[in-house]
């Protein structure tokens, strides 16, 4: 599949061991069905509370190396414009597989749900998050078009 930075990515099976490099990845994979599957954490990831036992790996201002190498993670889900670019692009360099997730728009935020649920074998609940998600939002602007 593609992800937001236009890349082509493949995993050889169902991700098992996530790491999510910032909070809103952390919501989405979880909206995805994918929680049990995250092992780190960016250091903000608050949401959902179960997020909160995650082990830390660092943030926007700097990621942690080591600590997301000991844990072998099979997907890394990065923040494209919020983490730094030449730590994602080192942990590229030693094999891991990275998806980067930049929503711009409201509808990309089920779009990536969906993408998740794919890379995490998770597709029936997020595709049903991802569904209901968009409801709501058309129900939003229904309410607030005006």
């Amino acid at each position: 599949m593609t992800d937001d930075a236009g890349r082509e990515i493949a995993l050889q099976r169902p991700a098992q061991r996530i790491v999510s490099l910032s909070p809103h990845v952390t919501e989405l994979l979880f909206a995805a069905g994918a929680g049990a599957s995250v092992v780190g954490v960016s250091g903000h990831s608050n949401f959902p509370a179960a997020a909160g036992s995650i082990p830390r790996i660092g943030g926007g201002g700097g990621l942690d190396m080591e600590a997301i190498i000991a844990l072998q993670p099979d997907l890394v889900v990065a923040w494209q414009s919020g983490n730094p670019d030449r730590q994602v692009q080192r942990l590229q360099m030693l094999g891991m597989t990275v998806f980067y997730s930049e929503p711009r728009r409201l509808e990309d935020v089920a779009e990536t749900i969906r993408k998740l649920g794919k890379l995490a074998a998770t597709r029936a609940p997020a595709f049903a998050q991802a569904a209901a998600y968009e409801r709501r939002l058309a129900a939003l602007r229904r309410r607030y078009s005006q």
